[in-house]
């Protein structure tokens, strides 16, 4: 029985490090962590008065004004309704689409759960809650907060 229980513990544990993001612990504060993420990643953000989809080739590396060339402004500008139905955005420049559907409850779910899923024509990404961080500043000096952020 103890074997069963170590079993089911250890491939819980293996499932909820895949499907989510990397946590570290930040020294001196229990319970406290920042998120470390790897690789590609998409992040739907909504800054004062306007909405962007951010593409980030390093998502580890993300936090800075992305420039026009790696942000797209769905809906023609103004703040974006995220979640319900399928919606997309055309990065500019490289005529890349990202499309993304996000469940209509997302924003009564938990910081980091899936929940919903997005395509660049390339692959397919998982969409998660993100935390609201500010991500970065934009040209007029708005603060730009990652709503939903994605990955491969």
């Amino acid at each position: 029985m103890y074997a069963l229980t170590t079993l089911t513990t250890l491939a819980t544990l293996i499932t909820a490090t895949l499907a989510g993001p990397v946590v570290e612990r930040l020294p001196n504060h229990p319970g406290l962590g920042r998120i470390v993420k790897r690789g590609e990643g998409v992040h739907l953000v909504n800054c004062v008065n306007y909405s962007a989809v951010v593409y980030c080739a390093n998502d580890s590396d993300c936090n800075h004004f992305p420039g026009s060339g790696n942000q797209c402004i769905p809906d023609g500008g103004g703040i974006t309704h995220w979640e319900g139905g399928d919606k997309r955005c055309t990065f500019p420049g490289t005529g890349t689409e990202f499309k993304w559907n996000i469940r209509s409850d997302a924003q009564s779910q938990a910081n980091y759960v899936n929940v919903g899923t997005g395509n660049n024509g390339f692959h397919g990404f998982t969409i998660f809650k993100d935390d609201k961080h500010v991500m970065y500043k934009d040209g007029n000096g708005n603060a730009c907060s990652s709503i939903y952020y994605a990955l491969p």
